[in-house]
């Protein structure tokens, strides 16, 4: 063979592994082919014929041992503890004082233990309009000071816009630590949190309450049906009567989402009106 020839091979069998690797064929183990994707699409009893490659028990293995993993058993439980607690702890607060203080030293929450700050209230307590958000945001976790970040700038850029300020509204929220990357609540954070979140409403006592967005409303109800409250005024219950409400978008959607301002406009105006 040439010295040509002999380098138009080498050249070749260059090219040929340079093309497996880019189809992603990275190791060679048997004289014949194997069809993988039809091996691994066969029953278990398709496989029995033939061992299967020594990788390939690893990887399938893993999926089984995720899915037949238990479930927490103690979850149900807890959220009945939580719950029976809250309401116990939430009912003896005669002042909204009294309520922040038996809240920040509610131990039934593990949010308590994840969060940074406790942050429960702002504006002025007794105003006629209360605005529920959901939670504490990232500015707001890094400071410890209630509505500072930009949402509450712009929730206060829309107070003034109809002729209000802080002066006029009471500012709180749903959770007062901050869920892990602002999660949603889940059910054992409902229900150890919701009794607080009623009796806040009753002692604080305003004519309008603007629940904002689908996470406080959920915490806010202890219910995550909120869909049908989406679409006008409803009675708020908080255990000690009712109060006008309406569910807003959330705050960071609307800077996300400028289009959503026109309704939450509508909504501060009509809650603004009542309250």
């Amino acid at each position: 063979m040439s010295a040509d020839a002999d380098l138009s091979t080498q050249t070749g069998l260059a090219a040929l592994v340079d093309w497996y690797v880019t189809i992603g064929v990275d190791i060679a183990i048997d004289e014949a082919p194997h069809d993988r994707f039809a091996e691994s699409a066969a029953p278990p009893s398709g496989r029995a014929a033939g061992p299967p490659p020594v990788a390939a028990p690893a990887r399938r293995a893993e999926p089984p041992a995720r899915e037949t993993r238990s479930p927490r058993p103690a979850a149900p439980v807890f959220t009945e503890e939580a719950a029976r607690a809250a309401c116990e702890a939430a009912s003896e607060a005669r002042t909204i004082d009294e309520l922040q203080e038996r809240l920040a030293g509610f131990d039934g929450c593990a949010l308590k233990s994840t969060a940074g700050h406790f942050l429960f209230s702002a504006g002025t307590r007794g105003a006629a309009l209360m605005v529920l958000d959901f939670a504490p945001g990232e500015e707001e976790e890094r400071g410890g000071e209630a509505f500072v970040g930009p949402e509450a700038r712009l929730l206060d850029n829309m107070l003034r816009a109809i002729g209000r300020d802080r002066s006029g509204a009471y500012l709180a929220y749903a959770t007062p630590w901050r869920p892990p990357g602002a999660r949603e609540l889940n059910p054992a954070e409902v229900a150890a949190l919701n009794p607080f979140l009623r009796r806040h409403v009753q002692l604080a006592a305003p004519r309008a309450l603007l629940i904002l967005g689908d996470f406080a409303a959920r915490a806010a109800l202890g219910s995550p049906d909120v869909a049908r409250y989406r679409n006008g005024w409803f009675d708020y219950d908080h255990g000690g009567g009712t109060t006008r409400a309406l569910l807003a978008p959330p705050l960071a959607s609307l800077l996300r989402t400028p289009v959503l301002k026109r309704r939450a406009w509508r909504d501060l105006r009509a809650a603004a009106a009542l309250g």
